[in-house]
């Protein structure tokens, strides 16, 4: 098989890889997430609140024309104002005029650090109507765009393998090919591939910020420049357009190539998880290593199946493959540490299921570098098993682009907690807290007697909450509850109920069935 049939069937490999992990995903969500609102989810409200607050996990801006209030008739209630505050860290919503009984649902699209774009919202009803049945769902933060970009991305992570890559691993190994026709060849198409999933991801970006394709302006393209992703992607679009030109190689040498290494890398980085704002710049410059890491590992593998260096010195390959496959493990766990918490988030939400499926590829692209040197070894000649090992690449490539997409598993697990608290016989109660993410939360006790016996209303117990925290220094957060009574079960129901910040908390539970009351507690962690 020819150098061009190879690549060709590369190229096919990636997109077909790529149209496999998109088609089976689920759809991403951004970093940014809700806190906690004013309205909470669910509230209700006896007079019309004048402002609708949302406070979020991080700066974000947002989607222009995107914020509005509906009601469950599809009626959009005139806003007056739209504001972000507490540095781009809350969304104020002004409804224009006083918001009559109904049901109402509040939404807004934003952007975060990292690119990624969701959609908020929170239910709420006013004055006589308290049924939230009727609310629209929120409307969808743009599927289309995201499918679109995992393909930009698989195109990007491919490109930095074939330009960045390549240039660094033939250097280290293999410096007599960099003057070769065939090597810039190689490293024009890598540049073009990075240009295409780099120019695409932009104008995804400045779609998703703007509203759709045909609502960019100069204004929005402006506010893209204006972040971290948008500016580095810029810059690294022209400088690597200055090598599928084949300007670095008349001006300057390679090093206005190394140059368009590192901004690849740097737009790679931004593009990201490394772009958020959160755990900077920890995340930043191990996902920054990481980047580089995968793209000479892939990059070396790159020139042996493609460029076909004369000797392979299979044996000083080794060496910086083994070094660089060290430097993905060490940067890849790290990651891994940051956006993964707990444990069982691995298998339980789609980040860690696709991180698993990455790192399972990642094994079996070094167990299958180990048997091509071995083979190496025998004969210092090239051999077609390297093409198996570009294919995972490849794969590894496709993998990441779905991955960088998907919000983070420290940002989307959540589980119920549930706790039983005995006061004594026939005196057992039931409590479920339907989240452990910090923000709004919902708390339900149940009691019910033992002896199957009815509870009257009259006769119900008296039930109180209170949460504390020594990690979130709050000595006492007293929780509202509001009871119900349903076929002899009689039932309290939090209202309004926000824990505003992560760590251990302590829930004490106050019973009192009229003989004196008593207390009893368990602890949850809330992330």
């Amino acid at each position: 098989m020819t150098t061009a049939l190879r690549a060709t069937a590369a190229l096919i490999l990636t997109l077909l890889t790529g149209a496999l992990l998109v088609a089976s995903a689920a759809p991403a969500a951004a970093h940014a997430s809700i806190v906690s609102s004013s309205p909470a989810d669910g509230a209700h409200f006896d007079k019309p609140p004048d402002r609708l607050i949302v406070d979020l996990s991080e700066p974000v801006t947002v989607v222009e024309d995107s914020a509005a209030v509906i009601t469950p008739a599809g009626d959009r209630i005139r806003l007056s104002g739209v504001r972000l505050e507490n540095g781009n860290r809350r969304l104020v919503m002004v409804p224009a005029d006083r918001l009559a009984d109904n049901a109402y649902l509040a939404t807004v699209r934003t952007v975060s650090a990292d690119t990624h774009v969701v959609s908020l919202s929170i239910r709420f009803t006013v004055g006589s109507v308290t049924d939230l049945s009727g609310v629209p769902a929120a409307p969808a933060a743009g599927r289309g765009y995201l499918r679109w970009g995992w393909f930009a991305r698989t195109a990007v992570y491919l490109g930095v393998i074939l330009s960045a890559g390549l240039l660094l691993a033939a250097r280290m190994v293999w410096p007599e090919v960099l003057s070769g026709n065939r090597f810039a060849r190689t490293h024009q198409i890598g540049a073009g591939v990075l240009l295409l999933g780099l120019l695409g991801r932009f104008v995804l970006l400045c779609a998703a910020r703007g509203g759709g394709i045909a609502t960019i302006d100069s204004g929005t393209v402006g506010d893209v420049l204006a972040t971290g992703a948008g500016w580095s992607t810029a810059v690294a679009v022209i400088a690597n357009l200055a090598v599928l030109l084949g300007i670095t190689r008349l001006c300057g040498g390679l090093w206005a190539a190394y140059a368009a290494a590192g901004t690849a890398w740097l737009a790679v980085t931004l593009g990201g998880h490394g772009g958020s704002t959160t755990r900077w710049p920890v995340a930043f410059i191990d996902t920054l290593v990481h980047v580089y890491a995968v793209s000479v590992w892939f990059g070396g593998v790159a020139v042996l199946a493609l460029v076909g260096p004369v000797r392979a010195r299979i044996a000083r390959w080794h060496r910086v493959a083994a070094g660089h496959v060290a430097l993905v493990v060490t940067s890849g766990v790290i990651l891994a540490v940051l956006q993964v918490a707990p444990v069982h988030a691995l298998v339980t939400t789609t980040y860690g299921v696709l991180l698993l499926v990455k790192v399972a590829v990642v094994i079996a692209a070094v167990a299958l570098g180990w048997v091509v040197y071995r083979r190496y070894v025998r004969s210092d000649r090239r051999h077609g098993i390297i093409m198996g090992e570009l294919v995972l690449a490849v794969v590894i490539a496709s993998a990441t682009a779905v991955l960088s997409s998907t919000t983070p598993a420290r940002e989307s697990y959540t589980t119920q907690v549930t706790a039983g608290l005995d006061f004594g016989v026939d005196r057992r109660l039931a409590v479920e807290i339907d989240t452990v993410r910090r923000g709004d939360q919902a708390i339900v006790v149940r009691y019910r007697p033992a002896s199957g016996g009815v509870v009257a209303a009259e006769g119900a117990p008296e039930v109180s909450i209170d949460l504390s925290s020594i990690e979130a220094d709050i000595a006492r957060l007293p929780v509202t509850l509001t009871r119900q009574l349903d076929n002899g079960v009689v039932s309290w129901r939090s209202d309004g109920l926000i824990v505003p910040a992560p760590g251990r908390w302590k829930v004490t539970v106050r019973f009192d069935a009229g003989d004196g009351p008593k207390l009893a507690s368990f602890r949850y962690r809330v992330r």
